[in-house]
């Protein structure tokens, strides 16, 4: 009869407007139609006619690349994924120049069970000739690592890679459960400054890094939220002129937690250089908050100027002894003229700062320096510990002013150690058992919401080196700046001093 076979119809109708994540092959064959071709800059990808071109749920990186072919023929555009919206991928998806792939905040972008794709077939990548202005932004890609049956960390699956590309931009995305790396990019200096912009992004348990550059230069992650899972957060490979602030990098202490929150290596040849890490938190990992280590087999230094500073590090570098790499919260190895300034390192398994170089990387003939200044170092319950921790006096020195180290086995561990002015007092944090890491201050300390007065006042205000700024510090200030992660801050405790 026709009024059953109507209704029924728009059951079919209601049910698919309504879906939102809905497993691979639940409609059958694929019946996407195209509704209408777009005759503007942006391409709607949608279901059930709301766009341009239109999905089932079954190979819709079909419909989605349709649309992607559409911007690139008219020299640059949009596609806009409709939400809510999950769209299952059996196929990469590839961006052409000056183009944005954006959407809904509830669309999805998600790879199908048991893909069975090749080692290092990417969900997103450039188009063969496409090489510059790619802008990924506000929706959610879900690499379905729970369902396919390839190992996390070796090539499977990148989320996003791009090869030898410029100007690219990842923000406010939601990325997870990858079995490889979030945004990938490769170029080796493909170009000077490759212009990297990965901001404002949540990530959830990938199979390698949130960001993995290899030979890239001009780079900034900032705002990022990143659960890490299977090694690093951020990881710059021969890679420099970079900023990595305001992050927060946690994860579980687990076996599956491994590799260090961000990670700066360099290969033979290659340069790094001009990285400034600073106002990131870092906590709860099994590998150190940060690890550099760089080799130049003609004892030339190339990887140098790295400026580590306001961050605040806690529960890292716990590894089981002799790890060697990953059991501190920052190491270093074979890199020159570090900086390491007003950072507070609480609870970093054998050491808070330990110079030690990768055994698997050419051994250099060369010096390096490590300057630390206004720190504050508080040992691990979990091992005996050292402030500092120099594994190679010979060719590598640290200078050490006006830091902090306090609760430790032992302040300072091998020779090349510089030290002046160092001081072992317990800091008077405001609440270090809830890592609020702002110093007591009878004259005023600021709670997040308004300042505050204590009855006692920390000894490390106005202790800090007396060349160091402190010009951001409010007023009465001492006219020297407060060793830890406010020094120089406009939470910065104030001083008792007229």
């Amino acid at each position: 009869m026709v009024i059953p076979l109507l209704i029924k119809f728009l059951l079919l109708v209601i049910s698919l407007s309504v879906s939102g994540c809905v497993s691979p092959g639940d409609q059958g064959v694929d019946t996407a139609t195209e509704v209408n071709e777009p005759t503007g800059s942006i391409a709607y990808v949608g279901i059930n006619g709301t766009g341009n071109y239109n999905c089932d749920g079954v190979n819709d990186h079909v419909e989605i690349n349709k649309a992607l072919e559409y911007v690139n023929s008219i020299g640059g555009g949009t596609v806009y994924l409709k939400g809510p919206t999950t769209y299952w991928i059996d196929g990469t998806l590839k961006m052409g120049e000056n183009t944005i792939l954006t959407g809904d905040e509830d669309a999805c972008i998600k790879l199908v069970p048991d893909a069975g794709w090749g080692d290092y077939e990417p969900l997103i990548t450039n188009m063969e000739d496409a090489k510059e202005n790619f802008t990924i932004k506000g929706f959610e890609i879900d690499g379905n690592s729970e369902n396919q049956s390839v190992p996390r960390g070796s090539g499977y699956y990148d989320m996003i890679y791009f090869y030898k590309c410029t100007d690219i931009t990842v923000t406010n995305m939601r990325l997870e459960w990858g079995t490889s790396d979030g945004l990938i990019v490769r170029n080796y200096f493909y170009e000077p400054t490759s212009n990297i912009v990965f901001e404002n992004n949540s990530v959830y348990k990938l199979g390698h890094e949130a960001l993995y550059t290899l030979g890239v230069n001009g780079i900034t992650v900032a705002n990022n939220q990143v659960f890490t899972r299977t090694n690093t957060a951020f990881r710059l490979s021969s890679s420099g002129h970079a900023k990595i602030y305001k992050n927060l990098i946690y994860s579980e202490i687990e076996d599956w937690s491994t590799g260090p929150g961000i990670e700066i290596d360099k290969s033979d040849g290659y340069e790094s250089e001009d990285i400034e890490i600073y106002k990131n938190k870092i906590r709860t990992l099994n590998g150190a908050a940060i690890w550099i280590d760089g080799e130049d087999s003609d004892n030339e230094i190339r990887g140098k100027d790295v400026y580590i500073h306001h961050n605040i590090i806690y529960d890292v570098g716990q590894y089981d002894k002799n790890t060697g790499y990953s059991n501190a919260g920052i190491v270093i190895g074979q890199f020159n003229n570090t900086r390491i300034e007003n950072n507070v390192i609480d609870g970093s398994g054998e050491a808070g700062i330990k110079y030690y170089k990768y055994p698997k990387s050419i051994t250099m003939d060369a010096n390096f320096t490590t300057i630390v200044k206004n720190n504050i170092i508080i040992g691990s319950d979990k091992y005996d510990s050292y402030g500092l921790w120099n594994t190679d006096g010979l060719n590598h020195t640290f200078i050490s002013n006006n830091n902090c180290i306090y609760n430790v086995d032992q302040n300072y561990n091998g020779n090349g150690i510089n030290r002046a002015n160092d001081i072992y007092v317990d800091p008077l944090f405001a609440d270090s058992e809830k890592h609020d890491y702002h110093l007591k201050s009878a004259a005023g300390r600021w709670s997040g919401k308004a300042w505050v007065t204590d009855s006692v006042t920390s000894p490390l205000i106005d202790a800090g080196y007396p060349q160091s700024s402190f010009v951001h510090e409010p007023d009465p200030n001492g006219d020297r700046i407060n060793i830890g992660r406010y020094g120089n801050t406009d939470e910065a405790s104030k001083s008792s001093s007229a």
